[in-house]
């Protein structure tokens, strides 16, 4: 039987990697506790470390395509909206940064894609994906695109940095209270975000340049930061925007797998009847 120094903590990180050690020399096998500990970790640094790049094949596919086609801007303005908000609630809150470190990263890569969206999908009329809800983009040229991309993007620029500064100004702007009523708002920001951009995969029987890497990446990462959120002891809040998020993340790759193998069929039967003709 595994025997722990008398002056470690029920569970912490120091008894732990002491079962961890007695488990590996000597065949003991860990707590259940220190097992969900381990595994609550070790997803954490998965998850900030996927985060590094998880948006990056959705940026390589709109660069390389040079469109935004079926991107609704409002699913990425409202998770660069919902991400401000929580980190400065969850530094307000001191919560430790393992907890919510990939949002950082997420939120980099969303301003890329925002600035992405702002060149490749404005100007093109009425019905336009930076001022609108549907993006029809048009190709452009690098001097166009980076003009573009520039101008259509200061308004919205100023915006975020207005309410990042107003945020970040602590208690003598935004009191705690009022910041936690922000951070539950949050969730019904990311809904009305993605849902439609949902719908709009669904009218359309296609998720436009939306990335099945990315989507899968965020999907998988939603999932995993459910359960490190309540082993370490998340809030009902944390739990219930990460579950609506992780929820909306892979209804969305879902449409994906789906309209990819009924875009896969089509193609198959067009090819014989192509066949069947000649």
């Amino acid at each position: 039987k595994l025997e722990r120094p008398p002056t470690m903590s029920p569970l912490s990180l120091e008894r732990c990697a002491f079962e961890f050690r007695e488990t590996a020399t000597r065949g003991v096998f860990p707590t259940p506790e220190c097992l969900k500990f381990g595994i609550s970790k070790g997803l954490s640094l998965g998850i900030v470390a996927g985060a590094v790049l998880v948006k990056v094949p959705q940026i390589l596919r709109i660069v390389s395509n040079k469109s935004v086609n079926g991107l609704r801007v409002g699913m990425f303005r409202s998770e660069v909206l919902s991400g401000t908000v929580a980190v400065v609630y969850f530094v307000r809150q001191r919560i430790a940064i393992a907890a919510y470190a990939e949002i950082f990263f997420i939120l980099a890569q969303n301003l890329v894609i925002l600035w992405l969206i702002a060149g490749y999908g404005a100007g093109d009329g009425g019905d336009d994906g930076w001022k609108g809800t549907k993006t029809t983009s048009k190709k452009r040229t690098s001097p166009s695109f980076a003009k573009t991309a520039f101008t259509e993007s200061i308004p919205s620029a100023l915006t975020y940095v207005s309410i990042l500064t107003v945020l970040c100004m602590g208690d003598t702007a935004i009191s705690d209270t009022a910041l936690e009523s922000l951070y539950n708002a949050t969730t019904l920001v990311l809904i009305t975000g993605r849902a439609p951009q949902i719908y709009a995969n669904h009218v359309n029987k296609s998720t436009g340049e939306l990335s099945v890497v990315s989507q899968a990446l965020m999907c998988a990462g939603a999932l995993a930061r459910i359960f490190t959120t309540a082993q370490e002891g998340g809030g009902n809040s944390m739990l219930l925007g990460y579950g609506i998020g992780a929820g909306m993340n892979c209804v969305i790759f879902g449409q994906m797998l789906v309209f990819a193998e009924k875009k896969e069929k089509k193609k198959t039967s067009a090819g014989r009847g192509k066949r069947k003709t000649n």
